[in-house]
């Protein structure tokens, strides 16, 4: 009978020793969790605040673009292949007039 409460003791020793290591690989897994979280968010917040930079840049190109055409056809002076490609490109054509804003 000993030797089954022996056996039976050294099991018991074998799995909580396993319960203690899988409960502290949990608690390190958990840190490294909550560090990718906060990584993640301030990822996510550098994401918004380059797609608004972006968006921002569009428009003041777009502004800068319009001007552009303005002046030129202002002062007769034709664009270069390079420019009007580009126009064409975003879908604007320069040689046209248009009421409506650009899609630049």
């Amino acid at each position: 009978m000993d030797i089954k409460a022996g056996i039976c003791r050294r099991r018991v020793e074998i799995l909580v020793s396993k319960l203690r290591s899988q409960s502290y690989e949990i608690d390190r897994l958990e840190a490294e969790n909550s560090e990718l979280r906060q990584s993640n968010n301030v990822l996510q917040g550098e994401v918004g605040r380059l797609k608004r930079a972006q968006r921002t840049n569009v428009q003041d190109l777009a502004h800068v673009a319009a001007w552009l055409v303005s002046v030129t056809n202002a002062k007769g002076v034709a664009l270069d292949s390079t420019t009007l490609d580009i126009l064409n490109r975003r879908g604007w054509n320069p040689s046209k007039r248009r009421s409506s804003s650009s899609r630049l």
